[in-house]
């Protein structure tokens, strides 16, 4: 496992719209393990290995490169630095937090956040950054302009207990180092055409996945993303366990399965002896959910990493879980081929 890579996609800053960080360091990384780096129009990079066969299928797996965050709003005549939230941030995660703004030369101002609750601490009325300064003007010197980024300030680490992870940004950052590896890993070209693609903006509506697969026209799709585990559960309603595989997931609310690929995925890790965990999403969705609905319409499978403490200064992963896939998404590209497709597809007459 690459973890010096793994700390610096997770120590990047970069939310929705805002991915120049992610995006140029897998852009270094990848560069010569394709054929090809396309470009969606909203920010999303797009890795192509050309296939073998004559014609080959698209198999296109995602991962998107914007963590939650927030941006600068406004900034007060005291020099308070008022930000609004970009993405699900955990309201808990909103206070005594050590955060770093990313002005537009890129240089980066660290502060501390803290929130105002309403009276029966219900809401929250207002977050800010005290960055130290005692007026707007003397903000303003240090760079800082409304629009600028704002992200935890945490750095990555593995934990005393063995092979946990613990890091900012692991939505979706593990899911964007897992398929960088599963690349980098293969020298030889797959029979079919793999579209890797490092999506922007999933966290503020799946954006990303809806552009890119509009650019790829794809067969097949597959997302790698995450899922909270409950921090406090671990018996049969928890099927998000850290180091017990990753997770199939049958359903959520913008994407119910494909059946025949849900089984196909897991023969390949019943036949390989990888383990893995069948789960389901009452709310949210990833970026399949608007990837399949492209064109007229594909396959799609969402395959998630389990964490804890999903959405704010720190997540953890177990790395088993991460390099489990990494063979998983390997074997599952291997195998695919025109018969197996024909057979998930055939409700609508096979290959678009």
């Amino acid at each position: 496992m690459d973890k010096e890579l793994l700390k610096r996609l997770c120590e990047a800053d970069s939310v929705a719209g805002n991915e120049d960080e992610v995006r140029s360091l897998l852009i270094e990384e990848l560069k010569n393990s394709c054929d090809e780096i396309l470009f969606d129009g909203i920010g999303s990079v797009i890795f192509h290995k050309k296939g073998t066969s004559e014609h080959p299928l698209k198999i296109m797996l995602c991962a998107h490169m914007d963590e939650v965050g927030f941006l600068v709003r406004s900034i007060s005549n005291i020099g308070m630095v008022h930000v609004i939230a970009v993405g699900g941030v955990k309201n808990e995660a909103k206070s005594n937090q050590m955060v770093r703004i990313t002005a537009q030369d890129g240089q980066k101002v660290h502060g501390i956040m803290n929130s105002i609750w309403n009276a029966d601490h219900t809401q929250i009325k207002d977050t800010y950054v005290d960055i130290g300064c005692q007026s707007k003007e003397e903000a303003e010197a240090l760079g800082i302009q409304i629009g600028d980024m704002v992200t935890f300030a945490s750095l990555a680490r593995e934990m005393e207990a063995d092979g946990v992870f613990a890091a900012k940004a692991l939505d979706d950052r593990i899911g964007c180092y897992i398929l960088a590896q599963v690349l980098k890993d293969r020298e030889a070209a797959w029979p079919h055409d793999v579209y890797i693609a490092m999506t922007s903006s999933e966290e503020v509506g799946m954006r990303g996945g809806k552009t890119a697969a509009c650019k790829i026209c794809p067969d097949l799709v597959f997302a790698v993303d995450v899922a909270n585990a409950p921090d406090l559960v671990r018996d049969h309603t928890n099927h998000r366990k850290i180091k017990e595989g990753c997770m199939f997931v049958h359903y959520d609310k913008s994407m119910a399965a494909n059946r025949k690929l849900l089984r196909f995925l897991k023969e390949i890790a019943q036949e390989h002896d990888i383990p893995y965990q069948c789960d389901m999403f009452s709310g949210g969705g990833t970026d399949a959910g608007e990837a399949h609905l492209a064109g007229s319409g594909c396959p799609a499978c969402v395959i998630g990493i389990p964490l804890r403490l999903c959405h704010g200064p720190y997540s953890m992963m177990h790395m088993d879980d991460a390099n489990h896939t990494i063979t998983l998404i390997a074997h599952i590209l291997d195998a695919m081929n025109d018969e197996i497709y024909a057979d998930i597809n055939n409700y609508i007459g096979g290959r678009k």
